[in-house]
Formats: structure tokens, sequence, C-alpha cells
């Protein structure tokens, strides 16, 4: 089956030219930026995508990341963007997730993924203002995050993720992970719960709700428990390495 491979090779450590108002960032590497704009849709817009960080993460709320490890932000963005995401996620080819090795393993892993290009009008401006959040962490926490990457995953029912962290053994190219969800109404008894373990070794339950976004250090180690019902989030990865294409294999 034809699989769309993230960046999964070391590349080079660019951490002295960090996101910011003087170094935007590029969102793809097999683009040419030069004299072309984002793509666009009648019905979407960037501002649709805009969020003001600052006013979602106080100083208290830093201060707890850097202490703790990660923090949860709700109602990340407005209605319209919010159920654009759901619908883009809701009609997208998904294809088997791969671990780093590139060999699938069912019982450690469940999910289907397709990760998100240019041909994602809602997935293109969502990376858009997740990396406006990387320029805050760049800002305040001196985080050299260079560009994110992300892909929609779905979970069926059954499935879940084992323990591991978003850093392989031997890499640190990935600095800050993120999980934004979109199930309307999810329930306990859906299950499908983050396990995460913060920085003090205190476990912690989150519940994928709609419009709830979960940002934590990649090393962190965290499963996502069975599911009980489709669950449906987009997976997010803040990089401080240089951005390679993403390469479409198949048949």
């Amino acid at each position: 089956m034809t699989q769309i491979i993230s960046n999964l090779n070391v590349t080079e450590l660019v951490v002295d030219h960090p996101i910011g108002q003087d170094n935007p960032p590029s969102l793809f590497a097999n683009r040419d930026n030069a004299g072309q704009k984002p793509p666009t849709q009648r019905v979407l817009q960037l501002s649709d995508f805009e969020v003001n960080w600052q006013d979602k993460l106080t100083d208290t709320q830093l201060d707890k990341f850097v202490s703790d490890g990660w923090l949860i932000i709700d109602d990340v963005f407005e209605p319209k963007a919010l159920m654009a995401l759901q619908a883009e996620s809701g009609f997208i080819d998904y294809r088997d997730a791969a671990l780093t090795a590139g060999v699938r393993i069912s019982d450690i892993r469940g999910d289907k993924i397709r990760w998100i290009t240019e041909n994602f009008f809602a997935g293109y401006y969502y990376l858009q203002s997740i990396n406006a959040l990387a320029a805050l962490f760049n800002r305040s926490l001196f985080a050299g995050i260079r560009h994110s990457e992300a892909h929609y995953a779905c979970y069926p029912v059954g499935f879940g993720y084992q323990w591991h962290s978003d850093n392989p053994a031997g890499r640190d190219e990935r600095v800050i992970s993120a999980v934004f969800y979109l199930n309307d109404e999810w329930t306990l008894n859906d299950g499908g719960a983050l396990e995460i373990v913060d920085k003090q070794g205190v476990h912690h339950n989150v519940m994928p709700a709609a419009n709830r976004l979960v940002i934590f250090d990649s090393d962190l180690p965290h499963q996502v428990q069975i599911a009980h019902r489709q669950r449906y989030s987009i997976a997010t990865w803040m990089r401080r390495d240089g951005l390679v294409p993403f390469v479409e294999e198949g048949p």
C-alpha cells in the first residue's frame, strides 16, 4: 500500500535559525516558495485558523510546561476551523502507519495515518498555526524549533498505541510534540485517553475532546489507551533539524 513517509533520517541540526518574525518557516521542502502563494480554498482562509497563542498560554502555563513538561489548551480554534479539520479528517484516504524502523507492528500501534501536505487545505492552515505557536516557544523558551510536521490519525475500535517516546533512541530532532483532537462528545466509556508521564514521574490521563491541544516534551513517555469508538486526531511535532521532503512510496 502506498505510504507517505516523513522525515525519518537524521538531518543536520540548524537551531541557529529558529522560527521567528525574521525567519518565517517553510512548510514543505519539496515546493519552490519563490513567487508562490499558499493554496487557497473558497470556503477556508488562513485567518480562520489564526490563534492568539499569547492569550492561550499564560506565563504560569509556560512555567508549568518547563517544570512538568506538558500542558493542555482547550477551545483552540473557532468553530469554522474545527469543523473544517473534522471534515477533512473524515474524507481522506488513510494509510497504514509505520514505526521509525519502517515496519508496522499492530500489537504496538494500531492507528492509520495520512501525513499533511499542501494537498490538505485545512491541515495546511493548521500547520501554519502550529508554526506560530513554535515561534512563541522560541521567543519564550529558546526552543530552537525550525519547522513542524503533522499527520491525521485514525484509531479504529479496539486499537491504541503502546508506551513510547517521540524521539527514538539516539535521536533528538523532535523538541515538542502536540496532539489535536477532533471527536465531539467523547466520554470516559469511549476510552482512547492519552496517558502521559510528566517530568515528575506522575501519570496523567487526558481525554481526546474536540478542539483540545495537548503539548508535551517529545522525550516524555506516553501511550494511547485502547479506543472503544473510532478516534480522530492530528499528531504534531515541532522539530529543530533541517526540513526534508515528504517521500511517497508505493504502490
